[in-house]
Formats: C-alpha cells, structure tokens, sequence
C-alpha cells in the first residue's frame, strides 16, 4: 500500500468530477481519508458528497498552499489554456509536503512532445522536474464515454458521423469511470517507489497478458476490435440503425489546423486516424479491473 489517504483533485469538470466521485466512494469505504476539490475562485460546481470545496485563486501561491496543506496526492485535471497553471500549483504543492502530483493528461502520450495541446503538456512535466515533485502520467486513449458528441461529428444518434482516414485504423479507449477506478486503485494500492516518475498506459478494451501486453491471435482469437469502422458496425448490429459514414483525409484536417492551431477536432481525429493503439499497456496492475468495452459505452438513441 501506498500509505496515501489523502487527495486533492483540481477542477471538477469533464475528468474532475468522476475522478472526485470514485475518491468519495473510497472515502466511504474507509481506504481514503480525505477528498478536497480545488475550483476556481467564482465558479460552480456540481459536486455532491463528503468532499470539500474550495475556491482558489490559481495564480496566488498562498492561496494555493492552504487549500493543499495536508495533501499527499494533487490530480489536476486542469485542461486547455489553463495547462500552464500546474506550473505554480505544483510549486505551491512542494512548498506544503505533497508527496505526487498527477498532471492532466488522460489521453496519448507526451513526453518529448513540443507543438500544441501535446507540447503544453509535456511542459508541466518539465516544471514539475524543475520543481523536485515527484509524479505519475496516466494515458488512456480517448474517453470512451464522451467522444460520441456533435462538436466531434461523432453524434451516432443522429445517424450520419464524420472520422478521419479510411476508419480502420485501430485506437484505445477507456471510459471515465474506469480511468477513475484505475487510478484510485493504483495510487491506493501500489507502493509509493512504484508511483514515483513513471507513466501508466491503460487501454479501456483491451485483453493483456499477464506481462501487460496486449494479446494476438495467438493467445485469444477474440480480441476486441476497436476502429471506428468496427465500432460503427457493431452499434448497428446492436440498435438496428444504419448509420452515415464520411471519411476525411487528413489533408483537410492538417488544413484546418494550419489556419488554426487550436481546432479541437481537427487534432483529434487526425491523431485517431494516424496512431494506433497502445502496444503495451498497465492494466494488468489492477487484476480485478475488468474495464467496459468502447461499444458499450456508445449512446443509443
């Protein structure tokens, strides 16, 4: 065991507020001592449970430093522009005695990375280095659960979606719950020398071996298949539903970010449409996972 009982989770958003959830189900069940949430100063939140809220202002050390005061563990889940905010929590969490922090990543990995979303990333990790703060990365692929929306023209309730490439390219997702789940188990359960500097790579609906990596044909000829094209056919075997594929090379998508960087979708599937999945994964850290698979977590209408 760690020996980590208390958490803080910075922001309580797309990430934030399911990551808060599974620490206050850990909190009830008595492995987890204290939940805190830092929000910024005039925001809402939705929070429900035995968590306390507190407002901070992110710029503001000293603000910063008592919301963190007897902390062990800092989850960002900060996104966007506000990456480079994990910079001065992270000094102000050194400053208190947290023991690790774990930087808002949730996706593919990074280190190296120095252009965009991927390079704004691999920079805190940079600070956090500077900082003498040790950390874990958590990689998960996309959220299985959430990427099903119409700001990524991956609506399939409305019956006509948009992906990048020929489809086929093969991804690993993880759903939110089950990134939640695997990090309050690792970060309860493993440790503290286990934790320290590393990353975890998870993938959501994916079957390993003992070793951690992902079975051939060999060992399982039933391993799950996870293209969009795949993903597509089984939801409409499963609703009945014929659904409206377009393709987009990734031409069109490198034009778009070439007129703006910041295009969201544009970075996404064109990531989707030119990586495949996770070769090697740590799943097999948390034996009792049992992660849901990507088409299970696809909206029916």
């Amino acid at each position: 065991m760690s020996g980590y009982k208390n958490f803080a989770i910075v922001g309580a958003g797309l990430i934030g507020s399911v990551v808060t959830q599974q620490f206050l189900k850990d909190k009830a069940a008595g492995t987890v001592n204290q939940v805190v949430v830092l929000t910024r100063e005039g925001s809402k939140t939705s929070i429900e449970g035995d968590a306390k809220v507190i407002p901070v202002d992110y710029t503001n050390k000293e603000s910063l430093k008592r919301a963190l005061a007897g902390i062990d563990v800092v989850i960002s889940t900060i996104a966007g522009v506000a990456l480079p905010l994990q910079g001065g929590i992270a000094e102000a969490a050194k400053e208190v005695g947290v023991k690790l922090f774990v930087p808002s990543e949730f996706g593919v990995p990074t280190e190296g990375a120095t252009e965009g979303l991927f390079g704004a990333k691999a920079r805190v990790q940079d600070q956090l280095k500077a900082v003498g703060l040790s950390y874990a990365l958590f990689y998960t692929g996309p959220f299985a659960d959430f990427i099903w929306a119409s700001f990524l023209d991956l609506d399939v309730t409305k019956g006509k979606v948009s992906v990048g490439g020929d489809g086929n390219k093969q991804i690993s997702l993880t759903s939110r719950s089950d990134i939640a789940r695997y990090i309050s188990y690792v970060l309860t359960h493993l440790p503290a020398e286990q934790l320290n500097d590393r990353s975890f790579t998870i993938a959501g609906d994916n079957k390993v071996c003992a070793w951690g990596h992902i079975r051939s044909s060999v060992f399982d000829g039933n391993v799950p298949k996870q293209s969009f094209n795949e993903i597509f056919k089984a939801y409409e075997e499963k609703t009945g539903k014929k659904l409206d594929v377009t393709y987009i090379p990734v031409s069109e998508y490198d034009a778009r970010l070439a007129v703006n960087p910041q295009d969201f979708a544009a970075v996404l599937h064109k990531l989707w449409a030119t990586t495949g999945p996770f070769r090697k994964n740590d799943n097999h850290l948390y034996p009792d996972w049992n992660p849901s698979a990507a088409i299970d977590n696809v909206p029916v209408a």
